[in-house]
């Protein structure tokens, strides 16, 4: 174990990392729109405001999920607890907060 943090945490918070950090790096900057569910350029008022949307919301999950990872190492004690916030809380909140903002990019009838 790294300290006293429990090692398959700090595993998971830091797939989450990578994982984030490469949807958020493939949707930005590689621009590969197949990867935005339900993504369609037909209905779309601005699809690179939307990529640039998705992506940076990615990328900010992952450096929140860097944070965490370095929370959990500095406070093991509580490494459930902010694992816990994290997955079920700062994730789901986040998805749905940029899920309804997306619709901004979508034109209008």
């Amino acid at each position: 174990m790294i300290g006293d943090a429990p090692l398959l945490i700090l595993l998971i918070i830091e797939f989450i990392a990578v994982v984030f950090l490469a949807l958020g790096y493939l949707i930005k900057y590689r621009k590969m729109t197949n990867l935005i569910a339900g993504f369609d350029r037909q209905t779309c008022a601005d699809p690179d405001g939307l990529i640039a949307w998705i992506g940076n919301s990615l990328l900010a999950l992952a450096v929140a999920a860097a944070v965490i990872f370095f929370l959990i190492l500095l406070l093991p004690e509580y490494a459930l607890l902010i694992f816990l916030i994290y997955t079920a809380g700062i994730v789901p909140i986040t998805a749905v907060i940029v899920a309804l903002q997306a619709r901004r990019f979508d034109k209008k009838e």
